[in-house]
């Protein structure tokens, strides 16, 4: 049996290399002044690393405490970890956290041995407490009895799973890792947060039952500083909603709009509580400062107040609109299937009406019912049939069927491919507005009906415009704006080429030599005019005026964004 020492490690699993774990560094900063801070270890890695080397990474620590924070993405390798590490180092606990672990905690203890400990909620307090247990016992060479830590749940030792929700702490308290210097500055993605909770009360949200608190603004300022030094990064905001009273909402803008060009921040909204003087602020702030993520789920009232979330919705579409048509800030909007009584043409009506605002992001997700949420409590009410592995994903209830949810995935699908990838932009735009009565659903449902392979396959980009002009071959032949349009999404994309499909290739324009910036480069030549200069113009930041160019693609420029080279003749 290998001995263990009184190291702790904590460990954090990501879903991909720009995330670091905000989480761990906040444990550790509530350590700050205990005797074993600097025996605080936190491994992080990404979701696809072998776990066997990662076992081997902390075998060789041989720590006394081993934690894990949990998420929906990494919980099933978690419990291989844990369970892999438990039988190499049986002297050492095992604690687990984080939103995937604290709602389950009694289900998790009972059924896997080799779980000792499982904070429920915010985990600062508890897991200082409880490491101080753990070293205490390790020092005495003897087993100290488990007390009652709040927020910790454990057995006894008749074998009883016990515990209880940890107390919300007092934020003005909290140390912060970012004055710490604990967080890892070589990311690209900086996770910060503001406040914690939400003002507001989603039946299908992990924070539903969590009140809003908000961080000293001395210490965001305080913070904000160590961020503006960092360079070129993204600052996303783990705020449920950055709504936070006006005047402090308006400070931090002003803030974050000033702060060196390289910074970009990503923050959460509910669109009808932007103000004036907030869109004021995003009107003049430089290009690519913020990015928004707005979470809409339904637009239908009665569905908003099955889920006990109040949105003028009326109101955020006009907000939206108004965000999506300055073209400075990405957008992205949120929907979600399968919510409380929401029917199948209710979910579609949404779809098509947020289709309309062009997005630079729409994404339709399917309903997950996550542990400790209310909205699982009460499943049954609503005749849910769901996942109950993680995500959770629904089925089915009793207004909406299998059937149906499996066509608003495959619409989720076509949207990822076709329109969030910026593949056919300006095609689908062109299709729903002129032949489908601005019902993007209508347009994927030509696209399903001719082929499934779009949706369920994963077609190259020359078979995905092959695919498209199939479908909508009649309408593209009759409508020379949405032809123009296509042949531009598809030479913004890659250069003619013998896999180039037959019917845009008979389109393709004339070709020249052109003095690029990597010398003489032969490209195509596109008259940009009229209306698909128009519409080309509606989704740019920066217009482009009418004239002859050539294009250089994207995809011949490595990654790097579409030139045009003007051509005077």
């Amino acid at each position: 049996m290998q001995p263990v020492s009184s190291k702790i490690v904590l460990v954090a699993i990501h879903a991909g290399y720009s995330h670091s774990s905000l989480a761990l560094a906040l444990l550790k900063a509530a350590c700050v002044d205990e005797s074993f801070y600097a025996d605080i270890e936190v491994v992080e890695h990404q979701e696809k690393a072998v776990p066997f080397w990662l076992i081997e990474g902390v075998v060789d620590l041989a720590p006394r405490l081993i934690g894990f924070s949990c998420y929906l993405w990494n919980i099933e390798l978690v419990l291989d970890l844990a369970g892999r590490l438990k039988q190499l180092l049986p002297e050492s606990r095992i604690l687990l956290g984080g939103p995937e672990a604290g709602p389950r905690a009694r289900e998790l203890l009972a059924a896997h041995g080799f779980i000792d400990y499982v904070i429920e909620g915010e985990g600062e307090s508890a897991f200082r407490e409880l490491a101080s247990h753990v070293l205490a016992t390790h020092a005495h060479e003897e087993r100290i009895p488990d007390a009652a830590i709040p927020g910790v749940w454990r057995r006894t030792p008749n074998g009883e799973v016990t515990g209880s929700a940890a107390p919300l702490p007092d934020l003005e308290q909290r140390p912060s890792p970012l004055l710490l210097g604990l967080l890892d500055q070589g990311k690209p993605l900086i996770y910060w947060e503001t406040s914690r909770g939400c003002p507001f009360r989603c039946t299908f949200c992990g924070s539903a039952e969590e009140r809003l608190r908000l961080f000293p603004m001395q210490r965001v300022m305080a913070e904000l500083e160590v961020i503006a030094g960092q360079g070129n990064k993204t600052v996303k905001l783990l705020d449920r909603s950055f709504h936070l009273g006006k005047r402090r909402t308006l400070e931090l803008l002003r803030r974050f709009a000033d702060t060196p060009p390289g910074l970009r921040f990503h923050l959460e909204l509910n669109p009808d509580r932007i103000s004036d003087e907030a869109m004021a602020i995003f009107a003049h702030a430089a290009p690519g400062k913020f990015q928004f993520e707005i979470g809409l789920q339904t637009l239908d009232d009665g569905v908003l107040s099955a889920i006990d979330r109040e949105m003028d919705v009326a109101r955020a579409l006009e907000r939206i609109a108004r965000l999506t048509a300055l073209r400075r800030h990405p957008v992205h909007l949120d929907l979600l299937a399968g919510l409380p009584d929401e029917t199948f043409a209710q979910c579609v009506a949404a779809l098509d009406r947020t289709f309309r605002l062009f997005p630079d992001h729409l994404q339709l997700g399917v309903l997950k019912l996550l542990p400790g949420t209310p909205l699982r409590r009460s499943a049954s009410d609503f005749g849910y049939l769901w996942s109950d592995r993680p995500p959770y994903e629904i089925l089915a209830h009793r207004c909406l069927g299998f059937a149906e949810l499996a066509r608003l995935k495959r619409y989720a699908e076509l949207l990822e491919r076709l329109w969030n990838n910026d593949l056919l932009r300006h095609t689908l735009m062109a299709l729903t507005q002129r032949h489908c009565g601005g019902e993007i659903r209508r347009l994927f449902d030509r696209l399903l009906d001719t082929s499934d392979e779009l949706a369920l396959q994963r077609p190259g980009p020359e078979r995905i415009f092959a695919l498209v002009v199939e479908a909508w071959r009649e309408a593209l032949e009759g409508d020379e704006t949405s032809a123009r349009l296509l042949l531009w999404d598809y030479l913004r994309h890659t250069a003619p080429s013998s896999a180039t499909p037959p019917w845009i290739a008979e389109r393709i324009p004339e070709s020249r030599v052109i003095r690029t910036e990597a010398g003489n480069k032969r490209l195509p030549v596109m008259q940009l005019e009229g209306e698909p200069l128009a519409a080309i113009n509606r989704l740019r930041g920066e217009p482009i005026a009418a004239g002859l160019y050539g294009v250089w693609p994207r995809k011949h420029r490595k990654g790097a964004p579409l030139e045009l080279y003007p051509i005077s003749d």
